[in-house]
């Protein structure tokens, strides 16, 4: 079985899937990581070198590599299921689960992960907020695709392998 964790940047889909995976003994993935092996370089500095519309190619054939595997739990990277045609690959091969927070939430977690996300660097917020608004507009009703709609603020691994009828 293959089960896909799609949602925001900071909602959670890496470290629960990396739970998950511990909980189940299926292998985890997470296809940021996969694009950063192929490449030799962070996927902040490949998609600033790349441009959105060439990462995003990057991204969708290291997807479909990534699909060929069974027995995985894959974290996507937030925008993974906007292009590319990707949803309908992962609805073709896999269970997905969108891990769903607030706005408030996202913003939050946003301001902590910074580092990491050369994107929201510097942004006060307000404009997080602003820019949480706009990736909703643009990305809600990919995500809400999924099979399952999960709180990603509370679940927990065993919570939702319980819900995937995974034990």
């Amino acid at each position: 079985m293959r089960y896909f964790l799609i949602g925001y940047k900071s909602s959670g889909k890496s470290t629960l899937g990396r739970k998950l995976s511990a909980l189940t003994g299926l292998k985890f993935i997470d296809l940021d990581e996969v694009i950063e092996q192929h490449e030799g370089r962070k996927i902040p500095e490949l998609y600033t070198d790349l441009g959105d519309e060439k990462f995003r190619v990057k991204e969708w054939e290291a997807l479909k590599e990534v699909v060929k595997e069974d027995n995985i739990v894959v974290a996507l990277g937030g925008g993974a299921p906007c292009y590319c045609d990707n949803m309908n690959l992962l609805e073709k091969k896999g269970e997905i689960i969108y891990l769903k927070l607030n706005d408030n939430v996202l913003v939050q977690r946003l301001k902590k992960a910074t580092a990491d996300r050369p994107i929201v660097l510097n942004k006060s917020e307000d404009e997080l907020f602003t820019y949480v608004k706009d990736l909703r507009s643009r990305c809600e009703h990919f995500y809400m695709r999924a099979k399952y709609v999960i709180d990603g603020e509370h679940i927990t691994a065993t919570e939702l392998a319980d819900i995937l009828n995974m034990q």
